[in-house]
C-alpha cells in the first residue's frame, strides 16, 4: 500500500472457528483427524470413537493415546468414556500440565497448520476454511518421523 493509505478488507464480522482433533499414528506414520464446530467432551469422545473404528478395522490389539490436559481431555464425561474403553483397546497417558513442547501434535502439526493455512488468509466462508484445513491435513498425513 502507499503511505497513508489503508486497504479495506471486507468480512462478515464474526470470528468463526474450525476445531480439529488430531491424532498422530506413529506405527502407520499417518494422521487421524476429526473436525468440529465446537471443542468439548462430546466432540473429543466422537474423535475417540472414530479412532476406535480405525483400530478395530485394522485389528490393532492395543492403542496408546498420549494427550495433554485440555479441559475436554480431563472432563468427567471423557474420563468415564475412557474407563469403559481401557479394558479393551485403549491406554491413555497424560502429558504434564503446561508442557506443549512435549506434544508432537502441537509442535509438528498445529504450528504448521496455523502458519500455512490459517494465519493471514481470508477464506470468505467457514466451509472454504474447513475445506483447506482438511486438504492440508490429508496431504500432511505422511509426516516425517519424529
Amino acid at each position: 500500500m502507499k503511505r497513508g493509505e489503508q486497504q479495506k478488507i471486507l468480512h462478515k464480522g464474526s470470528n468463526d472457528k474450525v476445531n480439529v482433533f488430531i491424532t498422530l499414528l506413529y506405527s502407520m506414520n499417518g494422521i487421524k483427524f476429526t473436525t468440529s464446530k465446537t471443542r468439548n467432551s462430546n466432540d473429543f469422545i466422537n474423535h475417540l470413537k472414530s479412532i476406535k473404528r480405525y483400530v478395530l478395522k485394522r485389528s490393532i490389539k492395543r492403542f496408546i493415546l498420549v494427550i495433554d490436559n485440555a479441559s475436554f481431555h480431563i472432563s468427567k464425561k471423557t474420563k468415564q468414556f475412557i474407563e469403559k474403553q481401557s479394558d479393551d483397546w485403549l491406554t491413555v497417558l497424560f502429558l504434564p500440565t503446561r508442557a506443549p513442547f512435549l506434544n508432537p501434535v502441537e509442535t509438528k502439526v498445529n504450528r504448521n497448520l496455523k502458519k500455512d493455512v490459517c494465519a493471514n488468509y481470508n477464506y470468505g466462508t467457514e466451509d472454504n476454511l474447513l475445506c483447506n484445513v482438511r486438504r492440508y491435513l490429508r496431504c500432511f498425513g505422511c509426516w516425517p518421523k519424529i
